[in-house]
């Protein structure tokens, strides 16, 4: 018997659509395009093995009024990870708490729910099961931030700030015949290979370096590119985060400073500012203190610009979120600061080697 023709459609038709599936299939797995350079300064628009979200805040007794959804993901396709997430509070004390990462997942948690009634940063790192940093360039993030207050409303989506990891991967290191690591042989093979350069399993502590050889260098000048003017009732909060020190003790802070503050029409003011940790501070006559003042460098209708560095060269790290007094009248949101230059010093920062003992 002859097939008809309209069962050969049929079948060619659910033959092509196996196809299609397969191919498309294929495309999510190799993730077409050019692999994202590495060695890139550091981005919200890229994955990377350390992350840092600038800004959580929460307020427990009012999580409607202020909270911080918190976000991050495993890009890939076969490995799992652990990551380490510290909580940097404002006064540079630090807790912190690890979690697993299966292969393609995507976690959030509320700041209300881990570290209530605290003002900070977090630094996410992808380690192993021994608590060694892995080069794991697989990891993206961000948050959600709002203050509902009735005096202070704001809220802004920021991305996660990643940093890749950029050595060399390793065939031997101390952690070859861990009991510890509970995953499957060959993704502990493969995850063994990309511990930090010289990583001692029986150490306390580790010393990591952004310096372009191991983690990306940290931005130097950051800039705010639009501030606008407070006569019409907008606000603006910068947000500055110094992420160098221990982990283990409490970070310590960039120090002083210096800044310049342009007006539309290129004038430029310098002022300085110290920073311990975290600088968080809505912009008026008395922060930063410039001559003339705010007010009068960015009159009604009118708008401006700042940068600002370390002047011994040290890394920096910041947000910008701006809000209209009359919510929802004029635009609002928030980014992350503008990096102009790369610290001219390699940044270190200490953190604490401890195994993972499960979710």
């Amino acid at each position: 018997m002859r097939t008809s023709r309209k069962l050969t459609h049929y079948l060619m038709a659910v033959f092509a659509a196996a196809m299609m599936s397969m191919a498309a299939f294929a495309q999510v797995g190799n993730q077409p395009g050019t692999t994202y350079p590495s060695d890139s300064p550091p981005s919200d628009q890229k994955a990377g093995s350390l992350l840092v979200y600038n800004l959580y805040d929460s307020n427990s007794s009012n999580v409607a009024a202020r909270d911080t959804k918190i976000n991050i993901t495993n890009t890939n396709d076969s490995n799992p990870i652990i990551v380490h997430f510290f909580f940097v509070a404002s006064g540079c004390s630090v807790a912190d708490m690890k979690t697993e990462l299966t292969q393609n997942q995507t976690l959030s948690f509320l700041a209300s729910d881990n570290d209530p009634d605290q003002r900070g940063y977090i630094i996410a790192v992808a380690e192993n099961y021994l608590g060694i940093p892995i080069k794991f360039n697989y990891l993206i993030g961000d948050l959600y931030f709002k203050d509902l207050s009735a005096a202070d409303s704001h809220q802004a989506n920021l991305g996660a700030v990643a940093f890749t990891a950029n050595w060399a991967d390793s065939t031997t290191n101390g952690s070859t015949n861990s009991p510890i690591a509970t995953i499957n042989s060959t993704t502990r093979e493969r995850l063994r290979g990309s511990e930090y350069p010289n990583a001692n399993i029986n150490a306390v502590s580790i010393n990591v370096l952004f310096d372009g050889a191991n983690y990306n260098r940290q931005p130097g000048t950051v800039a705010l590119s639009n501030i606008p003017s407070r006569a019409g009732n907008d606000r603006t909060r910068l947000v500055l985060n110094s992420v160098q020190g221990s982990l283990l003790t409490g970070l310590s802070g960039v120090g002083s400073l210096f800044g310049l503050l342009y007006d539309d029409a290129e004038n430029s003011y310098s002022f300085q500012i110290s920073i311990g940790c975290q600088y968080s501070q809505i912009l008026d006559n008395n922060n930063p203190r410039t001559v003339p003042r705010l007010d009068s460098v960015i009159p009604a209708g009118r708008s401006g610009w700042m940068k600002l560095y370390s002047q011994s060269g040290l890394g920096l790290l910041g947000s910008m979120i701006v809000w209209d007094q009359q919510a929802r009248v004029d635009f609002e949101g928030g980014h992350n600061l503008h990096a102009l230059t790369l610290a001219s010093n390699a940044m270190t920062t200490t953190l604490p080697i401890f195994p993972f003992s499960g979710n």
